[in-house]
This record gives structure tokens, C-alpha cells and sequence, in this order.
């Protein structure tokens, strides 16, 4: 039995919505598995730490070792891809400093449980900047330039192209406005110089798009957008 094309049109615009439904999901910049570490980081660091409390810290152990084989295994979603061998490098970090814990509550070492334990925090809290944007304007522009770069700019989805045009104009007026935080004051004007060029990227790639300009002038002024964004990340680091 032969397939009508209606049917056939229609089996294959729903493949194409469930393709878009799930792009979004990649937006997510969240990792469960060390949204779930900070349980026992919690315990061990706002509890335990602070009463130099060796029986608690020792019980602690076989959860934060758990939460440490989950987090190892974790995949990060994809808006996060460019952060990948930094994550690397930290988990190996809180890798080692995890074995120093195991290594000091096997010798019964107080002090050694207390530096370790610190060591635990200091590099979970590491892994927990490498994904954790600075500023949740800067957030809220990466996921609209994501979705841009790595799938409508490459099909050149021109509907979607415009979409995301316009989207990145308003998420940039809200970070030209954002404040740093009182920790990275001394960044302020390396990050207000990237931010008044990231600005003007955004604005050059809006008007070519609004001016229906053609594919290549529009992936080389993307292509520098997406630049000037790796910029401004980098004053974070």
C-alpha cells in the first residue's frame, strides 16, 4: 500500500517540528548532576566545615564520592559545547580532591579532612563558574545567538534568522544597562569596551538582515557577532 503525499508532506513537516521543539532544550545552560552535588556540598561546607565537625565530614564521604562518579559521567548540553575542555580541567581538579578526601578519612588525618574538604568546595565552586553565567543579561543573549550560530544561520532559516535578529537587539539593550558584579568591578572597562563592540556587531548584523542582504555579506557579520560575543566572555574568565 502506497503513501498518499499529504501523508507523506505531513509526516515529514511533524519530524521537522519535533527537530525545532527539542533545539531549545540545548538552550539550557543547567547540568543536573551538579545541580545534585550541591547537596552534600552544602552539608559539608555550611555545616559540617564550619564545626570542624571530623565524625560529620567522614559520614559525608560515600555521598560526596556519588555525587563526584554522576557528575564525571554528566554530558554537557550543547550551548555549553565551547566550554568543554575548560569543565575537563576543573573536574579534574575536584577529581583529585576528592581522592586527597578519601585518602585522609582512610588515615583518620583531622587537619588533612579539613584541607581536603576545603579543596572539595573550592573546586566544585570552579566547575559551578564554568557553566554559571556572570550576568543573566549575558545569559539570556547567549541562548538567542546559540540557536543563531550552530543551526539557523548554517540551513540559513531565513524566518528564524530575522527572528533572531530582532531578539538579540532587545537582549542587548538589557546588557547595555547590566552591571558587573562587585567582585569583577576592577573589569569594568574591559568589559564595558567589549560589550559597546558587541553592541555594534549585533546592530551591523540587524540592519543587513532587515535590509534582506544576501547569505554570505550576512554569515561573515554573524561570524563576527559570535566573536565579539566570545570576547565578552572572556572577561568573565
Amino acid at each position: 500500500m502506497h503513501k498518499t503525499p499529504s501523508l507523506v508532506l505531513l509526516a515529514l513537516t511533524c519530524c521537522a517540528s519535533l527537530v525545532f521543539a527539542q533545539l531549545p532544550d540545548e538552550t539550557s545552560g543547567r547540568v543536573p548532576e551538579l545541580d545534585a552535588f550541591h547537596k552534600p556540598i552544602y552539608e559539608l561546607w555550611h555545616n559540617a566545615w564550619p564545626a570542624k565537625d571530623i565524625a560529620k565530614l567522614k559520614l559525608l564521604l560515600p555521598d560526596v564520592e556519588s555525587a563526584y562518579a554522576k557528575l564525571a559521567a554528566a554530558k554537557l548540553p550543547g550551548i555549553l559545547r565551547d566550554k568543554s575542555g575548560k569543565w575537563s580541567e576543573k573536574l579534574q581538579l575536584l577529581a583529585e580532591a576528592v581522592k586527597e578526601y578519601r585518602k585522609s578519612v582512610e588515615a583518620d588525618d583531622a587537619a588533612g579532612i579539613l584541607k581536603a574538604t576545603e579543596h572539595v568546595h573550592m573546586n566544585y565552586e570552579q566547575m559551578v563558574r564554568v557553566v554559571r553565567p556572570m550576568l543573566k543579561e549575558l545569559d539570556a543573549f547567549h541562548q538567542v545567538l546559540y540557536l543563531l550560530h550552530h543551526y539557523y544561520m548554517p540551513e540559513f532559516a531565513a524566518e528564524k534568522v530575522k527572528t533572531s535578529a530582532d531578539s538579540l537587539v532587545l537582549k542587548m539593550e538589557a546588557l547595555n544597562v547590566a552591571t558587573l558584579p562587585k567582585r569583577l568591578e576592577n573589569k569594568t572597562e574591559q568589559f564595558n569596551k567589549a560589550r559597546k563592540n558587541l553592541d555594534q556587531a549585533v546592530r551591523a548584523f540587524a540592519e543587513a538582515v532587515k535590509a534582506k542582504r544576501g547569505k554570505e555579506e550576512l554569515a561573515r557579520l554573524e561570524d563576527a557577532l559570535h566573536a565579539r560575543y566570545q570576547v565578552m566572555e572572556k572577561v568573565f574568565e
